[in-house]
C-alpha cells in the first residue's frame, strides 16, 4: 500500500500508533505524577521533597506506557502458542484422513480462541481477497511474535504444497506435541516458584504489616519516632494494599501464559 493510492503503509500506521502510543503515555504520566506529588506531600509533608519523587515517578511511568504495546503483543503470542497445539492436532487428524487443507483450516477457525482467530484471518484472506495460501500463512506467521508459531506456520505451507500425500499431518503433529511437552515442563517449574511467591505473598500481606504496627507504637513510645494519623492512615491503607497488589502482580507475571488464560 501506498501514497498514491491513498492508503497507508505497513511503517507508517506503526509509526501512527507510535505516535499516538507517546502522547498518551505523556498525558497518563503526568497525571500518575501530579497523584504521586499530592500522595506524597501528605505522607511526608513535604512538598519539595514530595515533587521530586513525583518527578521520578514520571519516568519510569512513561517507560511503562512505551512498552506496553510490545508488553501486549507478547501476551498475545503468548496465548496463541498455549492454543496452537490443539488446533494442530486437530488439523493433523483431518489432513491424514485425506481431508482437503482448506476444508481442514476452516473447521480449525471455527472457535473463540485467538489460534482460531488467527486462522479465520487465513481462511479469509485466501477466499476474500484471492490471497494465495502460502502467502496467508506467511502473513500468519508475521503477526505473531512467536518462534514456535512461525516454526508452525512453516510446517503447514509444507503440508499444503505436499496436496495431500499420506501422512501429510505427522510432521504437524510433532511440532503440536513439542509445544505440550515444552508446556508440560513449563508448569512444573512453575509449581516450584509458586510456593516462594505464596509465601512472600504472606509475609507481605501479614507479617510485615503485624511487624510494623509493633514497630510503630514501640517507636512512639521508646524512640519517640511520632507518625502523624494521616501518614498511618495512608501506610496502612495505601501503601500495604499496593504492596500486596505489586507481589500478586510479580506472581501473575512469572505465570506461564497457558496457564493464565485470557
Amino acid at each position: 500500500m501506498s501514497k498514491g493510492t491513498g492508503l497507508l503503509s505497513k511503517k507508517q500506521l506503526e509509526k501512527l500508533l507510535a505516535q499516538k502510543t507517546f502522547r498518551n503515555g505523556l498525558g497518563y504520566s503526568a497525571i500518575f505524577s501530579i497523584f504521586t506529588w499530592l500522595l506524597f506531600g501528605l505522607l511526608l509533608e513535604d512538598l519539595v521533597l514530595s515533587a521530586t519523587l513525583a518527578l521520578l515517578s514520571f519516568f519510569p511511568c512513561m517507560a511503562c506506557f512505551l512498552y506496553y504495546p510490545k508488553i501486549k503483543k507478547k501476551q498475545y503470542a503468548g496465548l496463541v502458542e498455549a492454543e496452537l497445539p490443539f488446533c494442530l492436532m486437530n488439523i493433523a487428524v483431518e489432513l491424514n484422513l485425506r481431508i482437503p487443507f482448506g476444508k481442514t483450516l476452516e473447521h480449525a477457525s471455527k472457535g473463540k480462541e485467538k489460534c482460531a482467530r488467527e486462522l479465520r484471518l487465513v481462511v479469509r484472506e485466501v477466499e476474500e481477497q484471492g490471497a494465495s495460501m502460502q502467502t496467508a500463512l506467511r502473513h500468519f506467521g508475521e503477526r505473531i511474535d512467536s518462534r514456535l508459531v512461525k516454526r508452525a506456520v512453516t510446517q503447514l505451507s509444507a503440508a499444503f504444497e505436499q496436496g495431500g500425500r499420506e501422512n501429510c499431518g505427522l510432521p504437524i503433529k510433532r511440532i503440536a506435541a513439542e509445544i505440550l511437552t515444552r508446556q508440560r515442563v513449563e508448569s512444573k517449574l512453575f509449581s516450584g516458584k509458586l510456593v516462594v511467591g505464596s509465601l512472600l505473598f504472606i509475609a507481605v500481606s501479614a507479617i510485615i504489616p503485624a511487624m510494623f504496627q509493633s514497630f510503630s507504637i514501640v517507636g512512639s513510645v521508646i524512640l519517640h519516632m511520632n507518625f502523624t494519623a494521616t501518614q498511618l492512615f495512608l501506610i496502612i491503607v495505601v501503601g500495604f494494599p499496593l504492596l500486596d497488589l505489586a507481589v500478586l502482580f510479580y506472581i501473575r507475571s512469572r505465570t506461564p501464559v497457558f496457564l493464565r488464560g485470557q
